[in-house]
């Protein structure tokens, strides 16, 4: 007698516990909701925005936020009240889910909307879903967590950091596992400006920790009339002006740079 109470009980446990991880159904989804031995009452519908589905002979029912077994289970009972059926069996199937995705928005080939399962779960699994980064993406990539209030739900991982320091130490942190509903943001990489007497005068892409001395490689170098004695930045201050500032070789460039290099007078 007790063995089978036990059994019973943890039965309950194990179907308690299969209830908890389903994903309720919501609005967006889309469904198909088959009627046993009734192929006529079959449909493929989407859940609307206020979380009713239209089904054949019995109309909008609301099922939002209900898991598939109860929202059968509740398919099944409007069935016998409206005399439909005496004993309805009704299953359940989510064809496409809007909840269980991640968004991938930005610098990428493919911005979108993509699916969670157990091969991709992490930034890296989603940039290469999404086609890769743009030529022009930064590396400084932000993760926005559906479940964190802000400012904390912002996260910041550098892939430069992740594939070339490899810190790869940084994609099994809890927070930058990805879950639904997340955001992956990849914006446009910062550049900075070089003219005046260099080889290849032009913009081009900031990367981290950059000095002046490597901003001038990246520009061909010193052109024959050039000098290194004078290097000045116009850099725009925090109040929103322009201001020229005096550096040497080993100063970092910032964003929105521009670097100007003086013609020598000898």
């Amino acid at each position: 007698m007790f063995k089978k109470i036990g059994l019973i009980l943890v039965l309950w446990c194990f179907s308690q516990m299969a209830l908890s991880q389903e994903t309720p159904i919501q609005p967006g989804d889309v469904l198909k909701v088959s009627v046993y031995g009734n192929p006529d009452l079959t449909t493929e519908t989407e859940v609307s925005s206020t979380g009713f589905i239209n089904l054949p002979l019995l109309g909008a029912i609301e099922i939002a936020h209900l898991i598939s077994s109860q929202a059968s289970e509740k398919i099944e009972q409007r069935l016998i009240d409206q005399k439909v059926l005496k004993n309805p069996q009704v299953i359940i199937v989510v064809l496409e889910s809007k909840t269980n995705t991640v968004s991938v928005l930005g610098q990428v080939k493919a911005p979108g909307k993509y699916k969670i399962n157990a091969g991709s779960r992490t930034l890296v699994d989603f940039i290469a879903i999404a086609g890769g980064l743009n030529p022009n993406a930064s590396k400084d990539i932000t993760i926005i967590k559906a479940d964190l209030p802000s400012p904390a739900n912002k996260i910041t991982l550098n892939m430069e950091q992740i594939f070339v320091d490899g810190e790869t130490n940084v994609l099994t942190m809890k927070n930058a596992l990805l879950q639904s509903g997340d955001i992956i943001y990849v914006p446009e990489a910062p550049v900075f400006y070089i003219y005046g007497k260099v080889n290849r005068p032009g913009s081009f892409l900031l990367k981290r920790e950059m000095t002046v001395a490597q901003a001038i490689a990246l520009g061909g170098g010193i052109s024959s009339v050039g000098t290194t004695r004078g290097l000045s930045i116009r850099r725009k201050s925090k109040g929103g002006k322009f201001i020229d500032i005096k550096v040497n070789e080993n100063t970092l460039i910032q964003a929105n740079d521009t670097l100007y290099i003086n013609e020598s007078i000898f």
